[in-house]
């Protein structure tokens, strides 16, 4: 640890020696002595220039998962700094022999609780995992292997990438990418081999161009060139959608220079020189990555008409690119405002989504955008500044300001302007948010939001609103039930129907009956042990017996009722009629526009409806439209079908709309028995990986 000055060479080497001592004769998959693990990761830490407790931990994370040593023993022999490091490594062995989902939501949750503390944590886990990446070939079961290469490439790549340290990404990234495809992997391998080949003299060329350049300016700097990753290039061609001969730019140059006047100099240089490629400039000089990556990036026709990427940079600035939060042990302070603490704010973010989310898939959903976005600002109207990733909502900036203010928006004002919810904010917008107490969540404002903090708290609200309505369907089917069946229930009664049929509440069987989950006839039987009473007829829909609507509604007397393309109200919406001066009605659900257009309008006889308790019938089938916009891949149109179906949903159309960038849209019409049915086909969706919006419309 030539780099630090304060080092205590005898605690590291008993460190070293007690690690040796615990592992003994334990041996890797390998074959190499369990030890070397340790060492090896220590080394990583040493090359990313890491303070002293830092490696020590790093030489002792396995001592406690792996051998009989305990946390109290750490601390006892190198101190309590070091003991609360290893302990935030260390896996939690509760969970060993559980599911393998519940232990990885749990030992992920631990680490980031402890990484929220102390940063160091998740630069040793990341560590770890580029060894264990480095070894993953001498896994004797494929299917482990893939597993954690998928986990690596979903999780570990991009925490190394949200805390800047590049060369870590680069590496986890690409042996993840070998063990996951090793076909594409070796094929681009072996393009870029050839590549490089024929165009190693072409690199040095235009390195020398480049070095001419900067002298002409009287500016001394280091300029290197490289072929790009193999993972890099798979990311660019699945993002632009073209093949590797498609690729044109995949060489990148990069020029250290010693100041920020420097940078724009240079910058300035090589643009009037070279044509530069419209739209692929981007200064992190002037504004940082979240990460606090600073670089200008430029793309231009180059020397020898090659298209090449350049990043400038100064030393410090490349230091924090390659090291990141590792390097601020040696360029910043550890104070409040400082990066590192951003960083363990940021990942207490993290351990909030993760806390209320089913498991491992669905944060990954919620936290990408949070763990990969640049960041904007935006100003409240008391001129405090709130952040939020680029391509944020005036919905986001509600809920980032507070959940209560994001569950009762209505619009918003920027900059003195009224907008809707969704609008796209800018860095340096001025936003006031109009709330109403009275306006709830909507299903569809999920699309509207990209931040994690948005989407958990909306999520919850329309969960909770949605347990509400499936309350309010059930206790209107209790109602209509005994009603019906000419009863006077009172509370007493319900209570003991309640407790007869073991249920915690009667909002617990209200929301039972509103799911399916229970019968309306398991109630009758209940109420026929309790009173001695059997009331069979109660079964039978004998309102407006005459009427000739589609749907069994109350309320509609001898209307006849009109068609309507605009909603297709299905059981459980809360639904109103449109009543013409010929008697004929139109049902159309509470949301809809139009009836909100005919609200507003003159001498328009609105009443509102209900549905009967026939409605909810298993046998009953009804038509409802929703808009999915997929990624669009081979085999994903039927994954959508599969999942649709495995629910009990019928597909009666379905058409492609639009298509922009690699997504497409779908308008489907689908047969469901009632709102829970569609709701819980609409989650199944939401929950996989090509699923990009989904909207009823």
């Amino acid at each position: 640890m030539e780099y630090s000055k304060n080092v205590d060479a005898d605690l590291i080497k008993r460190a070293f020696v007690f690690a040796l001592d615990r592992h003994g004769t334990q041996l890797r998959e390998s074959g190499d002595p369990f030890f070397s693990h340790p060492i090896e990761v220590a080394e990583i830490l040493i090359s990313l220039t890491m303070d002293q407790e830092t490696v020590i931990a790093g030489l002792l994370h396995d001592t406690v998962e792996d051998t009989d040593t305990t946390i109290e023993e750490i601390e006892e022999n190198f101190g309590i700094g070091i003991a609360k490091i290893v302990d935030g490594v260390t896996k939690l062995s509760q969970f060993e022999c559980g599911p393998f989902a519940i232990k990885q939501t749990e030992n992920f949750k631990k680490l980031l609780i402890s990484a929220s503390s102390d940063i160091r944590v998740l630069i040793i886990k990341l560590a770890d995992r580029l060894h264990n990446m480095r070894t993953l070939r001498y896994k004797k079961i494929k299917e482990k292997r893939l597993i954690i290469a998928k986990e690596t490439l979903d999780v570990y790549a991009p925490l190394a990438e949200r805390v800047g340290i590049t060369s870590i990404k680069d590496e986890l990234q690409d042996t993840a990418f070998l063990e996951l495809y090793p076909e594409i992997y070796n094929s681009i391998k072996s393009r870029l081999k050839n590549l490089y080949d024929s165009s190693e003299e072409i690199i040095k060329t235009i390195t020398d161009k480049l070095y001419e350049l900067s002298h002409s300016i009287e500016i001394d700097c280091s300029i290197t060139g490289r072929m790009k990753s193999p993972y890099s290039i798979w990311s660019k061609m699945n993002v632009r959608n073209i093949s590797l001969d498609q690729l044109s730019d995949t060489m990148a140059f990069r020029i250290i220079v010693e100041s920020i006047h420097q940078c724009y100099q240079v910058l300035g240089c090589i643009h009037k020189n070279y044509l530069v490629i419209p739209g692929r400039f981007r200064d992190y000089i002037s504004t940082p990555k979240n990460n606090s990556y600073q670089s200008l990036h430029t793309c231009i026709i180059g020397p020898i008409n090659k298209r090449i990427e350049i990043q400038i940079r100064t030393k410090e600035m490349h230091d924090i690119a390659e090291y990141g939060i590792a390097a601020h042990w040696n360029y910043k302070e550890h104070g409040p405002n400082s990066q590192l603490s951003r960083n363990q704010q940021w990942i207490r973010s993290l351990v909030k989504i993760l806390e209320n989310t089913s498991g491992m898939d669905e944060f990954l959903e919620n936290s990408k955008t949070e763990i990969l976005a640049d960041y904007i600002f935006c100003i409240t109207p008391k001129g405090s500044l709130i952040s939020l990733p680029i391509g944020s909502s005036a919905l986001d900036f509600a809920y980032a300001i507070h959940s209560d203010i994001g569950n009762h928006a209505v619009s918003a004002n920027v900059n003195g302007h009224s907008v809707h919810l969704k609008t796209i904010l800018s860095n340096g917008d001025q936003v006031d948010i109009v709330t109403d107490p009275n306006h709830i969540p909507k299903p569809h404002w999920e699309e509207y939001v990209i931040s994690m903090k948005a989407k958990v708290n909306l999520r919850k609200a329309i969960n909770g609103i949605e347990k509400e309505k499936i309350e309010l369907i059930g206790k209107s089917v209790f109602d209509d039930f005994f009603k019906k069946a000419k009863k006077n229930i009172l509370e007493n009664d319900i209570d003991r129907i309640v407790s007869q049929l073991k249920f915690d509440d009667k909002v617990a069987m209200f929301q039972a009956i509103g799911n399916g989950s229970i019968h309306i006839k398991e109630i009758m039987i209940c109420y026929d042990s309790i009173y001695h009473e059997s009331i069979p007829e109660i079964f039978t829909d004998t309102e407006n017996p005459g009427s000739t609507a589609p749907f069994p509604v109350v309320g509609i007397q001898e209307k006849k009722v009109l068609p309507t393309s605009c909603c297709s109200p299905i059981p459980g919406d809360k639904i109103a009629g449109i009543v013409f001066e010929n008697q004929e009605i139109e049902i159309h659900t509470d949301e809809c526009d139009v009836l909100a257009k005919k609200r507003t309008m003159p001498n328009t006889k609105i009443i509102d409806l209900s549905w009967k308790i026939s409605a909810f019938e298993e046998k009953n089938k009804y038509l409802t439209r929703i808009s999915l916009v997929i990624i669009n891949e081979p085999g994903n149109l039927s994954k959508v079908a599969d999942i649709i179906e495995s629910r009990g949903v019928s597909i009666t159309s379905l058409k492609l709309g639009e298509k922009f960038d690699n997504l497409i849209r779908l308008f489907i019409e689908l047969e469901v028995q009632n709102i829970m049915h569609l709701s819980v086909t609409l989650t199944h969706l939401r929950k996989t990986s090509f699923a990009h919006s989904i909207q009823r419309i």
